[in-house]
């Protein structure tokens, strides 16, 4: 069968149909995030940033070390982080994802790397002299506090996915 300039668009057209008549319903499914996924995704967010931090730099500014610092905060947060881990799971197995855990191994490596390409963008000496101590600040970070900072994060950082509601009315819910 020879092509003619004529078939290429229609066969392109087709094509194009196919990809979004399969596409389209996986991805309405992953529209947005409750608040609750909202705020279970920020919380990720910090503790793997404090990991990054905390891998990256050893010692605070005044020679603190990190790693007690942050397994510290991984210890008096462990509840709230095991429980924001369930909620990214059950969100992505309710939206296709047969293995939640995959998919937040996934979240985690993502997080994990995109404040490692930051310190790929800065220097890791620049990195640390901005952000070593912020694993001190968290170390014994009262639950209210800890609960304000990702209310904060929720207006103020990016989602991988949208919010369902704005996330200045995300925060107001939640007060």
């Amino acid at each position: 069968m020879k092509m003619t300039a004529a078939k290429i668009p229609f066969l392109a057209g087709i094509a194009a149909w196919i990809i979004l008549a399969f596409a389209t319903p996986a991805l309405a499914d992953k529209a947005c995030y409750s608040p609750a996924e909202l705020e279970a995704e920020q919380l990720l967010r910090l503790h793997s940033e404090l990991m990054v931090i905390t891998v990256t730099c050893h010692t605070g500014s005044q020679g603190e070390d990190l790693v007690s610092a942050y397994t510290t905060f991984t210890k008096f947060n462990i509840k709230k982080l095991h429980d924001a881990e369930q909620t990214m799971m059950r969100y992505y197995e309710a939206h296709g994802d047969s293995n939640g855990t995959e998919q937040l191994d996934k979240l985690r490596t993502k997080l994990g790397n995109e404040y490692g390409q930051k310190i790929a963008d800065i220097s890791a000496p620049m990195y640390c002299k901005e952000y070593r101590d912020k694993v001190l600040t968290y170390c014994h970070i009262l639950p209210n506090q800890l609960g304000d900072e990702v209310q904060r994060m929720c207006v103020a950082e990016r989602s991988y996915v949208p919010p369902c509601a704005p996330p200045s009315t995300v925060a107001k819910k939640q007060q």
